[in-house]
This record gives C-alpha cells, sequence and structure tokens, in this order.
C-alpha cells in the first residue's frame, strides 16, 4: 500500500509541473517589415524562394506565384499593417510576369512571423 501511494504522490506531482501550451512570443513589426523587404527583393531579383532558407537568420518563406514561376517585377508594401499575437499582416500590390510573359497587378496579405523563426507565407484569402 504504501508503494502505490507514493507513486501515486509521484504522478500528481508531475501533473502540477506540467507547462501548459506554450505561446508564441509577440511579432516584432519593425523586424518583420523588414523580412517582408528581404523576401520581395529577394523574389524580384530572381532568386528562388527555398535559398532564402540558407541565409543566416533563415526565412522559411511560402508563396504559390513565386514557387511556379512568376517572376516579381516590382511591388509596393500597402498601409496599414496589422499586428496580431505572432504575427504581422501586411498588405502587398505585386506585380508579376507570368510564366507565358503576361504581366498581371494583383494585391496580397503576406503573414510575417518573426519568432521562434522568421516566417513569410502568403495569405490565402
Amino acid at each position: 500500500m504504501p508503494l502505490r501511494v507514493f507513486c501515486l504522490l509521484i504522478v500528481i506531482a508531475s501533473i502540477g509541473c506540467t507547462k501548459g501550451p506554450q505561446r508564441a512570443d509577440p511579432v516584432d513589426p519593425d523586424k518583420a517589415r523588414n523580412t517582408l523587404r528581404v523576401v520581395l527583393d529577394a523574389w524580384k531579383k530572381g532568386e528562388k524562394a527555398s535559398a532564402l532558407q540558407q541565409r543566416q537568420p533563415p526565412i522559411v518563406v511560402q508563396d504559390m506565384d513565386w514557387e511556379t514561376g512568376f517572376q516579381l517585377m516590382d511591388y509596393q508594401v500597402l498601409g496599414p499593417d496589422r499586428a496580431e499575437d505572432a504575427n504581422l499582416f501586411c498588405p502587398v500590390k505585386l506585380v508579376l510576369r507570368g510564366p507565358d510573359g503576361e504581366i498581371s497587378t494583383k494585391e496580397v496579405t503576406y503573414i510575417v512571423g518573426t519568432s521562434p523563426r522568421l516566417t513569410v507565407f502568403r495569405s490565402l484569402y
């Protein structure tokens, strides 16, 4: 019986020591804006999105137009951006040249994170 009580106390103590869900650090808006510009400038220069993961610090990037061969001819960061928890939501106007050579313009939103890694993802909405 004392062994069971001891084991039960160990289990109860370990449950009390576990942390709840961890939250990401709040976004650093200046760092996020700078990261977005670094990413868009790299695309405009003709770099591949995957190459940004080799930089220091690495940047994880996802943009379907970039990944499918669209060239970024120009961009304009629109305002205002919006900080929400761990992300900065940034509206951007893109001027793209498609694989067929056709030029198009679109307004999109990038979701930029600064912790624990630098991330730039294009919103699907």
